[in-house]
């Protein structure tokens, strides 16, 4: 039987300066800088242990990812190991929301298996080379650097940094699935926790890619509530700030916002789910 251990995904930036002593050389440069949300998942099966990292431009996205590769790793746990490759980009094209197709084009997530990019949409040859490196490992600035000398050259110097920060946690218990999400809000950051307890036998528990993606759609209700509660306030304040938004983007907002509560509602209605301390307003 496949099996999944904890999940966390954390928020992630690194950026790499180099300074050459080359005298034609520019000077400082931003040589890598890498924004991303990042999972690194052990899936195990008898006599199968394997280690995927996602990797993905929004926590909806990079969680909607995940569930992909859990849900594709229970029915098939070889499925690493085949000589036939999965269409991954068949498979994430069926679970992209036609909303983010057209109004979030920065959207972009990837997958990568023992070094190797199986899949991804915005191809980053940064990303590829620290995921080669790290193997399914953490990232930290000792590995970015080792990165920067084999994509740069040995004779620049650079300035390494990179964070991490822990933006949600998966938990699996017998009785139960937990997720614990940071959110942010106005520039402050705030936290909940949300748990989908299994029924009685004989029926069967909740799947954990089910609820993988059931946290994903309430964390995007949340994000395209606060948008339209932006646009709101701009309309109100008669005020323009960031890029131009569309009418008709409002629109595909809203009903993609009310197409997230619906998905949130069905699965609260068919599973027990608890909120610590409260269910967030998705209106």
């Amino acid at each position: 039987m496949a099996s999944v251990t904890g999940i966390t995904l954390f928020r992630e930036k690194t950026t790499v300066h180099s300074f050459s002593f080359d005298a034609g050389s520019e000077g400082n440069a931003a040589a890598m800088s890498i924004r991303s949300n990042r999972i690194a998942m052990t899936l195990k099966a008898p006599d199968v242990t394997e280690t995927v990292v996602v990797r993905g431009q929004n926590i909806p996205s990079t969680l909607r990812c995940a569930a992909m590769v859990v849900e594709t790793f229970t029915r098939n746990p070889m499925v690493f190991r085949k000589d036939d490759a999965v269409d991954w980009a068949e498979k994430w094209e069926n679970r992209q929301s036609s909303y983010e197709r057209k109004f979030v084009p920065e959207s972009w997530v990837s997958l990568h298996h023992a070094g190797n990019t199986l899949f991804s949409t915005n191809t980053s040859r940064h990303i590829d080379a620290l995921e080669a490196l790290a193997q399914g490992g953490d990232i930290n600035e000792q590995l970015v650097r080792r990165v920067s000398q084999t994509l740069f050259g040995r004779d620049e110097e650079f300035v390494v940094q990179h964070d991490s920060q822990t933006a949600v946690v998966f938990t699996p218990f017998s009785s139960y699935h937990r997720a614990a999400i940071l959110e942010r809000r106005g520039g402050r950051t705030g936290s909940f926790a949300v748990s989908v307890h299994h029924p009685p036998k004989p029926k069967k528990n909740v799947r954990y890619d089910t609820f993988i993606h059931f946290c994903a759609d309430l964390i995007e209700a949340v994000n395209v509530r606060m948008f339209l509660e932006r646009i709101k306030a701009m309309v109100e304040e008669n005020r323009i700030s960031g890029p131009p938004i569309t009418p008709a983007q409002v629109q595909a907002a809203m009903d993609r916002r009310r197409e997230l509560v619906a998905y949130v509602n069905a699965f609260e209605r068919a599973n027990k789910v608890s909120y610590r301390p409260e269910r967030p307003e998705l209106f």
